[in-house]
């Protein structure tokens, strides 16, 4: 299942700067930003952020790192939103009304990777011990400093692919949203393309790069649905 939909996050006021917290288990060798702190590590700082606060259930700070209209496009299995629920506060609302005060009990994101590219952030992370479960996290990290949009994959293969010149990257937005086609098709595509020897040269030097893939520990033994995300 693939699903857009903007969140309203609730969010009012300008965004808080992004600082790194020792707290999260990817961070805890982190040094405390300096001077020449480079985009790609403040954004990777501020998902982790993010994720403490989602997973500590803290409201407030979860609004400080995003925009008050999120985008969110989603593909997995209905039942596997967990996330949208926890932007929303509707997971901690269900919690509050079963009689467990608010404070937890819910859906948990660990991640076991973060990777920055630009102002993409990349996570990755299971679900369960065994690992019946597999989530990818795509962020996009807006100019200001607060996270603007996200695309969330469960239990899929994702490759992340840098596309070269203006007009492949003004036509991302839509691919995403449509469904990128499977990594066979990606490559068969990209194999027939090639009209002259020139042509061939030039579409190698200006083709897409591979920046991230799927690291599952069990790929080898479980087949999941794949797609591309371009940026």
């Amino acid at each position: 299942m693939s699903r857009l939909v903007h969140i309203n996050t609730g969010r009012r006021g300008a965004a808080a700067s992004p600082r790194p917290h020792k707290t999260a288990e990817l961070d805890a060798e982190a040094p405390e930003f300096a001077a020449g702190e480079s985009a790609e590590q403040r954004n990777r700082f501020l998902v982790l952020r993010l994720y403490e606060a989602l997973n500590a259930r803290d409201a407030r700070r979860a609004q400080e790192l995003l925009a008050p209209d999120l985008e969110w496009w989603f593909h997995g299995p209905p039942t596997r939103q967990h996330m949208m629920r926890l932007l929303t506060g509707a997971d901690q609302r269900d919690d509050k009304n079963r009689g467990g005060g608010g404070g937890g009990g819910g859906f948990v994101f660990s991640p076991r990777s973060v990777d920055a590219f630009g102002s993409t952030v990349i996570a990755e992370g299971g679900a369960d011990d065994a690992r019946h479960l597999y989530w990818v996290h795509a962020w996009t990290v807006g100019p200001d400093g607060v996270i603007t949009q996200l695309r969330e994959y469960f239990n899929t293969d994702l490759t992340v692919t840098l596309l070269s010149g203006s007009g492949a990257a003004s036509s991302t937005k839509k691919a995403d949203i449509a469904g990128a086609p499977s990594k066979q098709q990606d490559a068969a595509s990209a194999s027939s393309s090639s009209a002259s020897p020139s042509a061939a040269s030039s579409s190698a030097a200006a083709g897409p790069k591979c920046l991230w893939q799927s690291r599952r520990a069990d790929s080898a033994q479980k087949s999941l649905p794949g797609l591309v995300l371009a940026i």
